[in-house]
Formats: structure tokens, C-alpha cells, sequence
């Protein structure tokens, strides 16, 4: 059951992160696949198989990768979100210096992670 409702938060969580720039949708989507593979099979199953969310998390399934493209916009939006929030909604300096250094750790992970090149066919 715990697993269950840990599925439902991390999907509401990746639902709310493809629609708002500053916060990742793909990483709660993985989550709930991997509550859901262990909590219900009929969520996971519905999950993987959705239209709209499934193509990612099972890319990631598969390849343990990022194409390009997923990596160029979610470095996009890490530096875009962060960096509004330093020159526009942050003036504690520390807290300045914080968001930076979460921001640059952030892309170099996303830098870290391999890239998925798929084949044409």
C-alpha cells in the first residue's frame, strides 16, 4: 500500500514538473514506475503504456540514457528556473550562492548521465 501511494505522489509530482519548467518531470515519473513495479502491476503496466508518459520512463528502462534533446532541455530549464530565481526572487546572498552551485551540480549530472542516440529506421 505504501508503495502504492508513494507511486500516486511521484506521478502527481512528474505530471506538475512536465508542465512547470523549473521542477524535473521525467525523475518523479521513474519513481513511479519503480513504486508502482513493486506496489501494482496494473499501475505500472498503465504507466509504461500511457501515450503522454510512458515513452520516457521506458526509454530510461531500456537504455538507462538521455537523448540530446531530453538533456539540452532539461539543462534549459535547470539554468532558466535557477537563474531567474538568483536575479529575480532570491536577495540572500548565500541563498544566491546555493541555487548556483545546485544549479551547476544539476547539469553536470545531467552531463554525466550517457546519451541515447536512436537509430533511424
Amino acid at each position: 500500500m505504501a508503495y502504492l501511494a508513494a507511486g500516486h505522489v511521484c506521478l502527481a509530482l512528474g505530471i506538475t514538473g512536465l508542465i512547470l519548467p523549473v521542477m524535473p518531470g521525467v525523475v518523479f515519473l521513474i519513481g513511479a514506475a519503480a513504486c508502482y513495479a513493486r506496489g501494482s502491476a496494473r499501475f505500472y503496466d498503465w504507466l509504461l503504456a500511457n501515450k503522454w508518459l510512458g515513452p520516457p520512463v521506458r526509454d530510461w528502462h531500456e537504455n538507462r540514457a538521455m537523448t540530446i534533446r531530453a538533456k539540452v532541455i532539461s539543462i534549459t530549464m535547470v539554468l532558466l528556473g535557477v537563474g531567474a530565481s538568483i536575479f529575480f526572487f532570491v536577495q540572500i546572498p548565500w541563498l544566491r550562492i546555493l541555487l548556483a552551485v545546485t544549479g551547476i551540480a544539476v547539469t553536470m549530472l545531467i552531463l554525466s548521465i550517457d546519451t541515447h542516440r536512436p537509430s533511424r529506421s
